[in-house]
């Protein structure tokens, strides 16, 4: 990990729906990029194109191109693990985020809307993620974009942070640069479902719901799972370092290789849980101290193109996942 913290923070941008009535689905997922930037911005920015970026493997004519390339490349990683016959479509845009010259907001992203007891929906009285739903019913249940994903320019462009974008695809960015297909990767993971509803500040749920997320989540301390809890109990969890774990089974059986970050007795993997608690970092997180590092830790800690046990993850929650010889959920 570099010396100054980047972080990854998860935004939500959520409507609560309850929906009905299915369609069959079986297909590997689709997902697209939805460009929601203005002219010569971001993801339309006309600069000539950055040469590192090119050099690893970005043909991109113009800076916005490289972007949008290296976007839509991340967004193929998952579909390519992810199965859905409803179009995952995600809305980009690049904007100044919170930047100094010691740390940076790299980006943010979330489902935009959730939904419970619809035709198809796994668990009764539970909210899940607008891909995830639309996957499960076969019906694209809002119209709306399922993902809202915002990422930092000013990075290298009006902020002093020394560390600027590689748009390379080769996972190999030269030492001052952060890879951002590894940064992408990790915000569409949060879009597809890695993260809860619950209000981490009061412990309470989405209108008094589970959500799929947090039906996996232990304090292995009590061994109470969250929709256990009192409110009391999850504000306790949630800041329990070591002791608030994920127990489905794909991430117990693909974490086996976890030099640390694994209880061995059971297998569970431990989850991001600081005292005090951090907004948008808590919870929806694994644990810093699992090594080998996953994509799906809160901080940068370099290129990594394998989502690892976000797959795993994902499967747990409902959606299937082509994992060699490990679990499936479906």
């Amino acid at each position: 990990m570099l010396l100054r913290k980047l972080l990854y923070i998860l935004a939500f941008s959520l409507l609560l729906a309850l929906t009905t009535a299915p369609r069959p689905m079986h297909a590997a997922a689709t997902i697209t990029v939805v460009n929601l930037d203005g002219a010569d911005e971001g993801f339309n920015d006309a600069t000539a194109p950055d040469p590192d970026s090119t050099a690893g493997g970005n043909a991109g004519a113009t800076l916005g191109a490289q972007r949008l390339e290296a976007f839509q490349f991340a967004a193929d990683i998952w579909a390519a693990l992810l199965e859905s016959s409803i179009e995952i479509r995600v809305g980009a845009q690049m904007d100044p985020l919170t930047c100094s010259a010691v740390s940076a907001v790299l980006g943010s992203a979330g489902p935009n809307t959730v939904h419970r007891n619809f035709a198809g929906a796994l668990v009764p009285d539970t909210w899940y993620p607008q891909a995830l739903a639309n996957k499960l019913k076969g019906d694209d249940l809002s119209g709306a974009d399922d993902i809202d994903a915002k990422f930092n320019s000013a990075i290298g462009t009006t902020c002093p942070f020394p560390n600027v974008w590689y748009y390379g695809l080769d996972e190999n960015p030269p030492a001052s640069k952060l890879d951002f297909v590894t940064v992408v990767l990790h915000e569409i993971g949060h879009g597809l479902g890695f993260t809860t509803l619950v209000d981490l500040d009061l412990g309470t749920k989405a209108l008094g719901f589970d959500d799929a997320y947090m039906l996996n989540l232990e304090d292995h301390s009590t061994g109470k799972l969250y929709p256990n809890m009192t409110d009391a109990e999850r504000i306790t969890a949630s800041i329990d370092t070591g002791d608030l774990h994920w127990v489905g089974l794909n991430v117990v059986s693909g974490g086996i290789g976890l030099i640390s970050g694994r209880d061995p007795p059971t297998g569970h993997v431990e989850m991001y849980a600081p005292s005090p608690n951090e907004p948008g970092s808590s919870v929806s997180h694994f644990s810093t101290s699992l090594s080998p590092n996953e994509v799906m830790e809160p901080f940068y800690a370099g290129a990594n193109h394998d989502v690892g046990l976000a797959l795993n993850l994902m499967a747990d929650i409902g959606f299937q996942k082509k994992r060699r010889g490990q679990l499936v959920s479906d």
